[in-house]
């Protein structure tokens, strides 16, 4: 019984600490999404200037966010909603402030 809960535990253990933080994600994430705002907006990623990314967990694999850039001289704000299970990102993103 011992060896069993050992097993258990090693393993919840592995899978925890296998997932990225909050601070990872964003470092990780952030120019993939300059990459899929600049595809859909048909525009040079290149010319995308990252001011800030910060998430938040939700619950469970949810985060959320404020994506912050400048293009073209004007500042763009995102809502970024994240599922993410330890392997995959799955996102949307919206445009929610230019200035």
């Amino acid at each position: 019984m011992k060896k069993n809960i050992f097993i258990l535990f090693f393993v919840l253990l592995t899978a925890c600490s296998m997932r990225l933080s909050v601070s990872e994600i964003e470092e990780d994430l952030g120019p993939s999404l300059l990459e899929d705002i600049a595809e859909n907006y048909d525009i040079n990623e290149s010319e995308i200037i990252l001011n800030s990314f910060n998430l938040v967990y939700d619950e469970g694999n949810s985060y959320s966010g404020l994506l912050k850039t400048t293009y073209d001289g004007m500042q763009q704000t995102f809502s970024i909603d994240l599922l993410y299970d330890g392997e995959t990102y799955l996102y949307e993103w919206e445009l929610i402030d230019e200035k």
